[in-house]
């Protein structure tokens, strides 16, 4: 029996064409449609600057902030589409 490879989310984030999920599916909605990016844009900054509210000013850099996977991914489409 043949062992089924298993993806990560990177994997889907870098474009890998065995890892056609969720993840890659929002990935090319965010990059066809400008007014979804820009919406999500919006809510992941939004919702960035309540969990950054939440944390007492003096709060360590080292210390952990939850953030939503679908967040992440907005912001490291982002970031990469200024590299590529």
């Amino acid at each position: 029996m043949a062992e089924r490879l298993k993806g990560t989310v990177w994997d889907a984030f870098a474009g890998r064409p065995d890892c056609l999920n969720d993840t890659s599916e929002f990935l090319t909605e965010l990059d066809e449609n400008p007014r979804l990016r820009s919406s999500a844009n919006l809510r992941t900054l939004s919702r960035v600057r309540s969990e950054l509210e939440r944390l007492p000013e003096f709060t360590d850099l080292g210390d952990p902030v939850e953030l939503r996977l679908q967040d992440v991914l907005v912001l490291m489409n982002q970031l990469m589409a200024r590299m590529r």
